[in-house]
């Protein structure tokens, strides 16, 4: 009896899941070439799920009707990949997102890339080997549309259209204290939430412009 007492204590203590293992980049736009209606993102940061590979964001942009800088998260998700150059068995960190299809849909591509180095503390015991920068481009449009409602009111949505270069710069630091948090993807986007909202960044409005759109005045922005 006092084996199977000790084997159904055992049994009621839960067995501890793997802990997540996050990466934070702060992310800079910088608008390149010809553009239209394209004032588009400020920054903000990727939050890299190291075990699934997937990406999230929470990115800054100026709001063209209030002209306030507010915060948003998921505009840019999508996954992280490693993969080695033919050339000199030299390995890089890719980070993809991509979203809209089709005539009436906002477009956003998104690419950055740059070669892995040593493995890095991450905080909480773990080390991982990973880019320390990234660089590449985001591509934005949208086509310009108009709707009337059933009060004869016309929302009026101008289309814009831009290139910026990116950097995803690693943040050891932010990194180190949501992985010694011990915070998954979903959580440590709460806690950049709280680093912006102490530099004055406000959240996102209920009713926001999309990505680098300009509304007319009269306009009511559409959902972002």
């Amino acid at each position: 009896m006092k084996k199977l007492l000790c084997l159904a204590m055992s049994a009621a203590f839960p067995i501890l899941a793997a802990r997540a293992e996050v990466l934070i980049y702060d992310l800079s736009f910088n608008t390149t070439g010809p553009s239209v209606n394209y004032s588009f993102l400020q920054g903000g940061y990727l939050v890299v799920d190291a075990d699934s590979n997937a990406v999230s964001s929470i990115v800054t942009q100026t709001d063209p009707v209030t002209d306030l800088l507010y915060y948003t998260t998921g505009v840019l998700s999508g996954t992280y990949m490693e993969m080695v150059s033919e050339g000199g068995n030299q390995e890089y960190a890719v980070i993809n997102s991509a979203s809209g299809s089709g005539a009436t849909a906002d477009t956003l591509a998104f690419q950055v890339l740059g070669k892995t180095g040593d493995n890095v503390e991450i905080g909480d015991g773990n080390s991982l080997s990973i880019a320390r920068k990234l660089q590449g481009y985001l591509f934005a449009s949208a086509p310009e549309s108009s709707s009337t409602d059933t009060n004869n009111i016309t929302t009026i949505t101008f289309g814009f259209a831009g290139t910026s270069k990116v950097a995803a710069k690693y943040q050891p630091g932010l990194t180190r204290e949501a992985n010694d948090k011990r915070l998954d993807a979903s959580t440590t986007i709460n806690l950049l939430t709280e680093v912006l909202a102490n530099r004055g960044v406000v959240p996102q409005p209920t009713a926001s412009p999309s990505p680098g759109a300009s509304p007319s005045p009269t306009a009511t922005p559409p959902a972002g």
